[in-house]
């Protein structure tokens, strides 16, 4: 919802509270209690208009008013014509996209190596040297 979302990101500022529930609510609590130093950036990340803007364009691209937008969806026909190696790295508890699709994908996905973390949805936060050594070990295959 355009006008809506922008004046919500207007109106609504950032605060270590409000970033603590949705780091909870996406799986990460215990990552935020471990690395409290994180709950800092991502409130300066929350208030930075640059930041603020991609993320409101990204959730656009992704959500309608009435749902996904359907070409934005992924096809178990598409993750099958993918020829690229394709490394995936997931959460084993991510509320958001549950580990179970993340293992049908990697199956469905020709070359695929899904990497889970015990993590939410973003593992990268809580993980991040664990995260760095995947992605590098992954591209110095290649």
């Amino acid at each position: 919802m355009p006008v809506l979302g922008a004046v919500m990101t207007r109106a609504v500022k950032p605060s270590r509270r409000m970033l603590l529930r949705m780091m909870a609510a996406m799986g990460e609590a215990d990552t935020i209690t471990r690395h409290p130093d994180l709950l800092d950036s991502l409130v300066a990340g929350a208030r930075d208009p640059v930041a603020v803007a991609a993320n409101r364009a990204e959730l656009q691209a992704l959500i309608s008013a009435v749902g996904y937008r359907p070409a934005t969806r992924i096809t178990p026909q598409e993750l099958g014509r993918l020829s690229v190696p394709t490394l995936m790295i997931w959460g084993d508890h991510d509320p958001v996209v549950p580990i179970e699709a993340a293992r049908a994908a990697a199956q469905l996905i020709p070359n695929a190596r899904l990497e889970v973390l015990p993590a939410g949805h973003v593992p990268q936060l809580g993980h991040p040297k664990q995260v760095a050594n995947l992605l590098t070990a992954f591209a110095q295959v290649r």
